[in-house]
C-alpha cells in the first residue's frame, strides 16, 4: 500500500540520485599519490640512542577511554622496573588514538589533561546528526564541528612548541595515519614536521585537520580536505599503526641497528559483540561494517606483531577486554559519556593490576570460540 511516508522517501531518493549527477569532480594539483607535506627528512639533531620506545595507539571509537585510562595507570606503576611507563621516542595514533596521541607522547604530566578531555567528551561534543534533507546534499551523516571546537581548546601553539622541542632537544617524533580516499592509501601525517613550522599561520589549524582526518569515519563523519585531497579515518585500512610506518619515522638503518620496544594499546575488545540484527538493508549494512571492523582489528594486531618480531623488535600489546562496560552505546549516542568513563577506569585498573596486562606473540588474540563462550545467541528467547 502506498503511503505518504513511502512517497516522501521515494522523492528523497530521487532527489539524491539527481544531485549526484550535479556534483563536479575535484581537481588536485598534485599529479601523483605521494606523501603529504610537510615531511621531516633531516636526521635527528641528537646522538642516537641504543634503545627506542614506540607507542602505537589504535582506533576504537568510545573504547578509546580504555587507552587513556591505561596510560594514566601506567604512569603510576613503579615496580617492577620493567613495567614502568617509558618516555616514548616515537608515537603514532589512528582514529580515536590520534585524538589523544599528542598528550600521550608528551608524557605523564599531561595525564590530567587527557582525563579531563575524556571525561568532558560526549556524543554532542563529538558530532551533531544532520537532518535527512541535509544528508542528501552532504558528504556525511553527521557534522563534527563539535569535535573540532573541543580540539581547539587543547591543541594550542604552546603545545605544538612542546612537540617541536621534543624533536630538537631529544630527537622524538609524532605522527598519525589517515587514508587518502582517492588513492586508497594509508598516509603518514607528520605532526612533528608541522609543529616545527612555528611561523606558519595555519600551523594549529592544519594540525587539527590531521587529527580530524585520522578520525573521520567515512559516511558517518565528513572527510577532511588537505591540499584538495580527501582524507578519512586511518582505521579504514588498518586498526593500529604498523611497523613499516614506524620505520618511515625512524629510518631503516636506525631501526635495524637499535633495540626497538613497541608498545601497542588496542582500544578495542578485538571481537564483534553479538547483536540481534533486524532484517532491513540499512541495519544489515551497519552490522556488516561492525563485523568487518572487528575482523580487521584482529588482523592489524597480528600483522603488527609478526612484522615487529621479524624485524627483531620487542612487541607487546594490551587489549580493552575483560570486564565489559555495559550497556554498549547505541548508534544515536555512540560516544556515551558513561561508557567511555567506564572504559577509562577499566584501563587504569588493568595498568596497575598485580598481573601484567601485556601480551606477546599471538596468544593474546581472541578467537570466535571465545565469543561463543562469552555470549549467548542474541536472538534466542529468554
Amino acid at each position: 500500500m502506498v503511503t505518504r511516508r513511502s512517497i516522501a522517501i521515494s522523492c528523497l531518493l530521487l532527489t539524491a540520485a539527481a544531485l549526484t549527477g550535479c556534483i563536479s569532480k575535484r581537481v588536485v594539483e598534485q599529479p601523483a599519490c605521494a606523501a603529504f607535506e610537510p615531511r621531516l627528512v633531516e636526521p635527528s639533531p641528537v646522538p642516537p640512542r641504543e634503545e627506542i620506545n614506540v607507542l602505537a595507539l589504535s582506533a576504537g571509537g568510545p573504547w578509546g577511554g580504555y587507552g587513556m585510562g591505561f596510560l594514566t595507570g601506567w604512569s603510576e606503576v613503579q615496580e617492577p622496573a620493567e613495567r614502568r611507563r617509558p618516555r616514548f621516542d616515537i608515537a603514532v595514533g589512528i582514529s580515536t588514538g590520534a585524538i589523544f596521541v599528542t598528550h600521550a607522547f608528551l608524557g605523564p604530566e599531561y595525564d590530567s589533561v587527557i582525563r579531563d578531555q575524556l571525561y568532558s567528551m560526549s556524543t554532542p561534543r563529538v558530532f551533531r546528526r544532520r537532518s535527512i534533507p541535509a544528508i542528501l546534499v552532504s558528504d556525511s551523516v553527521a557534522d563534527t564541528q563539535p569535535l573540532r571546537r573541543m580540539l581547539k581548546q587543547v591543541i594550542t601553539h604552546e603545545l605544538l612548541d612542546r612537540v617541536a622541542d621534543a624533536w630538537l632537544t631529544e630527537g622524538r617524533r609524532l605522527a598519525v595515519v589517515a587514508v587518502d580516499l582517492d588513492c586508497g592509501n594509508p598516509e603518514l601525517l607528520d605532526l612533528t614536521a608541522l609543529a616545527l613550522q612555528r611561523d606558519r599561520p595555519d600551523r594549529v589549524a592544519r594540525y587539527i585537520d590531521y587529527l580530524m582526518a585520522s578520525s573521520a569515519s567515512p559516511i558517518a563523519f565528513p572527510p577532511v580536505f588537505v591540499d584538495g585531497r580527501m582524507l578519512v579515518d586511518g582505521a579504514l585500512r588498518q586498526h593500529i599503526p604498523l611497523p613499516r610506518q614506524i620505520v618511515a619515522l625512524l629510518g631503516e638503518q636506525a631501526a635495524a641497528s637499535r633495540r626497538v620496544n613497541l608498545y601497542v594499546i588496542v582500544n578495542s575488545p578485538l571481537m564483534t559483540t553479538p547483536d540481534c540484527v533486524k532484517d532491513h538493508v540499512l541495519l544489515i549494512a551497519l552490522r556488516t561494517s561492525d563485523v568487518w571492523t572487528g575482523e580487521r582489528s584482529i588482523d592489524s594486531v597480528a600483522l603488527a606483531v609478526l612484522d615487529a618480531e621479524r624485524r627483531g623488535w620487542h612487541a607487546r600489546y594490551v587489549v580493552a577486554s575483560g570486564v565489559p562496560c555495559e550497556p554498549l552505546p547505541p548508534a544515536d549516542d555512540y560516544f556515551n559519556a558513561g561508557f567511555m568513563q567506564c572504559q577509562y577506569e577499566h584501563g587504569r585498573r588493568a595498568a596497575v593490576a598485580d598481573e601484567s596486562p601485556w601480551h606477546e606473540g599471538l596468544e593474546g588474540l581472541p578467537s570466535a570460540e571465545d565469543t561463543d563462550a562469552a555470549f549467548p545467541h542474541p536472538c534466542a528467547k529468554r
